[in-house]
């Protein structure tokens, strides 16, 4: 591949990296994911331009594989994951790499099959103890923790402390009135439940994404 083509490469990568990280900020699930697989095809032009020009990091952040395995367990993209851990075992530069890419996407799939159980467990008991969850399903306080708080992050369940330990909950009753906030610009708004777990556009900014919704037992 001839250096230019490589650096068209390089400049595409930063661009949809960059587009990554402004839809993770506005919490643009699932759309996000599709963009970080755009990114794969020039991950290996990019690194192979950033080595020819003496670039620092030669491999660089790479946004997309971050947000995938941090995001996507969570929300069941199980194809998302798919993708990404076949692209690193094709590309023998990342799936024997130091940085250890093919691995963390293993993990990443388990983590997978970690928030499945604990979904599950929720469903069933509709209200309980982080470390019931933990203890029923054989799981280490760590790994419950990630997918758990994750979901707290995105507003999908409440987490209570209460003590010492948490109080799980899912926020299910969709029809309730509650107050989300623009991640953009800080506006609020009150609505159902329903109307805040879907990307909407920010009367004030103009910003479309999702609104965090403000916690508290709903």
């Amino acid at each position: 591949m001839r250096i230019a083509e490589m650096e068209a490469h390089h400049q595409d990568f930063l661009a949809l990296e960059h587009t990554v990280g402004t839809m993770v900020r506005n919490r643009e699930f699932p759309r996000v994911f599709s963009v970080c697989e755009a990114c794969f095809p020039h991950v290996v032009p990019a690194i192979n331009f950033r080595k020819k020009r003496d670039i620092r990091p030669e491999i660089p952040e790479l946004l997309a594989f971050q947000v995938i395995c941090n995001y996507a367990p969570a929300l069941f993209e199980h194809a998302v994951l798919e993708s990404l851990a076949d692209f690193v075992k094709s590309t023998r530069l990342l799936a024997k790499h130091e940085n250890g890419y093919l691995q963390t996407v293993e993990v990443a799939i388990e983590q997978e099959e970690v928030a499945r159980g604990i979904w599950n467990y929720l469903e069933r008991r509709g209200e309980c103890q982080e470390p019931d969850v933990r203890k029923e399903l054989g799981l280490g306080e760590r790994s419950a923790a990630g997918i758990i708080e994750m979901w707290a992050h995105l507003g999908i369940i409440d987490c209570e402390q209460q003590g010492d330990t948490r109080s799980l909950r899912f926020r299910t009753r969709l029809e309730m009135v509650v107050e989300g906030i623009c991640h953009a610009c800080g506006a609020r708004g009150k609505g159902p439940k329903e109307a805040f777990l879907r990307p909407s556009c920010c009367q004030r900014c103009g910003t479309q994404g999702y609104y965090h919704i403000v916690g508290g037992r709903q």
